[in-house]
């Protein structure tokens, strides 16, 4: 492996020792601080932490149990979270929030989109599915590889749009170990906008995502 990917690989390193990080944390001062940048937060169920939407009328809150609530409303999951390796953002409209799923050990990251409708809250997994397709149809690589890693990383300022982070994994990847690609997509219906190359994610995503990943 090239020194350009063994130095993207300590991206999910980092990833994992920050979470680990903040669920040993006794003084919680890492519950709810910023992930990559402003717009997404650590999740520390040991700690009593809540996410105000930025209307400020909903508080999301963890249990250490990987439930959800919502003003003491439970969010019902199709697949339980594994906490402490968890990111969440609310999206500027305060009508949906997404959480980087690291399911359980911070290394990887399964994108879970919900949104909040007038009278529940439910999950839209197909920002995820158009993601992963889009990626393995873009390498070209064998059924048997496993599907990338997804990441949100922001919002438009309207909330209209999510960036993602797509990148294969580093035993049986989808294509080369740790290749990316950032994707712009419609957060109604998971439409993908743009699909951006490692050079233009650069340009365009640098100040938003670990300086790290692009390393040469």
């Amino acid at each position: 492996m090239s020194q350009r990917r063994l130095i993207q690989l300590f991206v999910s390193v980092m990833m994992c020792a920050a979470f680990c990080s903040a669920a040993s944390a006794q003084n919680c001062n890492s519950s709810g601080t910023p992930a990559w940048n402003e717009s997404v937060r650590y999740v520390d169920a040991d700690c009593a932490a809540g996410f105000l939407s930025p209307n400020k009328r909903l508080l999301l809150r963890f249990a250490s149990d990987g439930t959800m609530s919502i003003k003491g409303m439970t969010v019902h999951l199709s697949v339980g979270l594994r906490l402490p390796t968890i990111m969440v953002s609310w999206s500027p409209r305060s009508d949906a929030f997404f959480i980087n799923d690291g399911e359980g050990s911070g290394m990887t990251s399964t994108f879970r989109l919900f949104k909040i409708g007038p009278k529940r809250i439910y999950e839209d997994n197909a920002t995820e599915k158009a993601a992963v397709s889009l990626y393995r149809l873009r390498t070209g690589c064998n059924r048997s590889a496993l599907d990338p890693d997804v990441w949100g990383f922001g919002w438009d300022d309207g909330g209209s749009k999510i960036y993602l982070l797509v990148q294969a994994t580093v035993h049986e990847p989808c294509g080369p170990p740790y290749g990316f690609i950032s994707l712009v997509v419609r957060t109604s219906d998971g439409k993908i906008l743009e699909a951006l190359s490692e050079t233009q994610t650069k340009e365009r995503f640098g100040s938003l995502l670990p300086s790290s990943l692009f390393t040469e």
